[in-house]
């Protein structure tokens, strides 16, 4: 089914996304849209071409600004700036405001005018963002946070200024406007960051690409941008390079890392009739490939879109504000008018009417409201990064507290992601004898597996054995011959070469070699044309795995170990840590599915990850966890990351994370509560504007202080 998807710029609250949707879905030829208010993206299912033209258009029509969105996607825009300047800008005029305002023991002479001058510029000025969200949501029939509060703010400063014309200098509420809007575009600075940081996170997956390739022109490989690399060229992947897109080798060898994309804990041996796919790193050899799917028909942009729309399947806290402010804004306008009418009604007196409706819209301003998340969610992220945690949003927090299922990745997140030599299986030789062997051919080679073999001989106080003629096959393996010293347990004389190589079986068998099937090791030793050896490895666990897994149990968690290395591994990891639903194998998008089949049976899914290979899975899940020593992507699309490996930390997050969620309904409660109450007494004129506006202090002052405690919580 066809698909556009679309930049959009302008949304701020999960009404403007409903507005896009609903937009998008009113255009024929549209069959669904799903707007991501993380990413500013909509993805619009097609059920006849639609010009891009018609969609933008669409969008524009209900006040935002659209556009073509490519593949990979292009650079950040300036909005994040733009809000910090003028965030900047209202402090600079608040903070003098606010001195004047509450801590000069007698007022200035023309102390009202001075602060009306200073305010001016936050309210028209700083706020103006604000003006144009709400104008477009007034213009459409809706109402959103921006209108609470402008209607706050001005009635507060023309309340203000009403009384400065006068020649008042007491009373004046100018520090009310100017706080809010500096309080509000603060949180509005916050949340671009954070959209930003989403968005970076996609554009991360393809910087895995390199920006060009070397690609055959029939007489030598010349670099190609990779945009024009089509589905039948042939490329030349070189050792250190990531390779560009999905294919099979042609011709060469080499050892490829595919950890960021499959999972694989250890670098897999590639030859000739092998797939390779886009974003893998070729640690060494060079590899001669034949492209077969190329842009986004590659899994790495397979893994991209499914992170885009599970992300946008992600409801926004935001949206819970916005529809009690698209009733709450009516009945708060519609009470300020019945109280100024009933109040000159009964009194014939127009002055003595506004107060008390000014009062209303007064107290009504929603500054406790729009504080009490984001104030509960900064205080409770500082708490928990202290903790080694970063929280990522109040849905997260929700999620918490619904799982009943961990689904756990192994590689580098229950374990250290490192290979270790865990045995040597021998046949004819002794363990040592054949560690110094093996580690004298690995002195000559850069790997991973090579380390692990060096790094166990050093521990075993072995010297590698010094080997004659070297030679190190690309991808392949090392062999050589070994020396005289080294030749006491083979029965030949001392001037005959004994030739001794190590490596893949496959590397083994071109060389010549028969390998048993029942030398299952991923490395073989050879000696004099015979398999003497083979090593196993084995990528351990973080520390006390074992006993925060017992925790996690006990805390009636049910455990689900998930990772794409090999069945053997998993199996004899999952033994040894304690696990008994373990699955092997698993592809990105296997996992993904893995969750939304533990869904669909009804439980609640929280998934730990670390890689590129996780971001399916993670955005798929309920909960989604990432181990910050993965990649930018996993981490980027988390709602919680643990900072460090130890494992110990997800308790801690658990804890923290249900913490904010019980403060964060608790300011919920705070701030409604004073509007409910307050808004009846100011009405009934027991509320001057001052008292309504010490009654709106004191209720952003509960909420904050109430945030407060999460910094002295215990972990």
């Amino acid at each position: 089914m066809p698909t556009q998807r679309l930049k959009i710029k302008g949304m701020t609250c999960a009404g403007c996304v409903r507005r896009v949707e609903n937009a998008l879905l009113r255009t024929p030829g549209v069959r669904q849209a799903t707007v991501n208010l993380a990413t500013e993206t909509a993805e619009v299912e097609l059920d006849q071409p639609v010009a891009p033209d018609t969609l933008i258009e669409a969008v524009r029509k209900v006040g935002f600004d659209g556009a073509l969105l490519a593949p990979e996607a292009g650079a950040p825009d300036d909005a994040t700036q733009g809000l910090q300047r003028r965030l900047l800008f209202s402090v600079v005029f608040t903070v003098p405001i606010v001195i004047l305002s509450m801590f000069l023991p007698q007022p200035l002479p023309y102390q009202g005018w001075l602060l009306l001058a200073l305010t001016l510029p936050v309210q028209f000025g700083a706020a103006l963002p604000l003006y144009k969200a709400a104008y477009g949501a007034l213009r459409h029939g809706s109402a959103n946070m921006e209108v609470l509060v402008l209607l706050g703010t001005l009635a507060a400063f023309f309340y203000s200024l009403a009384l400065t014309l006068q020649g008042h200098t007491h009373h004046l509420y100018y520090e009310t406007s100017a706080v809010i809007i500096t309080l509000v575009l603060l949180g509005r600075t916050l949340e671009a960051r954070a959209r930003g940081r989403a968005k970076q996170a996609l554009q991360s997956l393809w910087q895995l690409l390199p920006r060009e390739t070397l690609r055959w022109n029939g007489t030598t490989y010349v670099p190609t941008p990779l945009a024009q690399i089509q589905v039948g060229d042939r490329l030349l992947v070189r050792t250190g390079d990531r390779i560009p897109v999905d294919g099979v080798v042609l011709d060469g060898r080499g050892w490829v890392d595919e950890s960021a994309i499959t999972g694989e804990s250890l670098p897999q041996e590639r030859a000739a009739g092998d797939r390779v796919l886009s974003g893998a790193l070729l640690t060494d050899g060079a590899l001669h490939i034949q492209a077969q799917a190329v842009g986004e028909a590659t899994m790495l942009a397979q893994v991209a879109h499914a992170v885009a729309q599970a992300q946008a399947q992600k409801a926004n806290i935001q949206r819970l504000a916005d529809r009690v402010a698209a009733v709450f804004v009516p009945i708060v306008v519609a009470i300020a008018l019945l109280t100024l009418m009933g109040w000159y009604g009964a009194t014939r007196d127009f002055a003595a009417a506004l107060v008390p409706a000014v009062s209303v819209l007064v107290i009504a301003c929603p500054c406790a409201l729009g504080l009490a998340v984001p104030i509960a969610m900064l205080t409770g992220a500082t708490r928990a990064a202290r903790a080694g945690v970063l929280i990522r949003g109040f849905e997260a927090l929700e999620r918490v507290q619904r799982i009943d299922t961990l689904v756990l990745d192994k590689t580098g997140t229950l374990t250290l992601g490192t290979p270790r030599l865990m045995r040597v299986l021998t046949d004819g030789v002794d363990e040592a004898t054949a560690l110094r062997w093996a580690a004298g051919l690995e002195q000559a080679v850069r790997h991973p597996l090579a380390d692990a073999i060096l790094h166990a001989a050093r521990a075993h106080g072995i010297e590698p054995a010094p080997i004659r003629d070297l030679q190190v096959v690309a991808g392949g393996g090392v062999k050589g011959c070994l020396s005289e010293s080294a030749n006491d347990h083979l029965p030949r004389t001392a001037d005959e070469p004994t030739p001794i190589m190590l490596g893949s079986p496959r590397f083994l068998r071109e060389q010549g070699i028969e390998t048993d099937p029942a030398w299952d090791a991923p490395v073989l030793l050879a000696v004099d044309g015979r398999v003497v050896a083979g090593f196993e490895f084995v990528d351990d666990p973080l520390p006390e795995v074992d006993e925060t897994l017992h925790a996690l149990r006990h805390a009636g968690l049910q455990l689900v170990l998930c990772s794409g290395d090999r069945p053997e591994a998993v199996q004899a990891f999952a033994q040894r840590v304690g696990l008994d639903e373990w699955y092997a194998a698993q592809t990105p998008l296997d996992k993904a599915a893995l969750v939304r089949r533990l869904r669909a049976e009804g439980k609640r899914v929280g998934f730990v990850g670390d890689g590129v290979n996780d971001a399916p899975a993670l955005a798929a899940a309920d909960l989604s966890v990432a181990v910050a020593t993965g990649t930018q992507l996993a981490a980027e699309n988390a709602d919680l990351i643990l900072l460090n490996s130890d494992l110990r930390t997800l308790l801690r997050a658990l804890h923290i994370a249900r913490a904010i969620y019980r403060v964060v309904r608790q300011n919920l409660f705070f701030a409604f509560v004073y509007n409910t109450l307050s808004i009846p007494l100011a009405a009934l004129g027991y509320l001057n504007p001052m008292i309504a506006a010490l009654a709106m202090s004191l209720s952003s002052l509960s909420v904050v202080g109430n945030a407060l405690r999460l910094l002295h919580r215990s972990s």
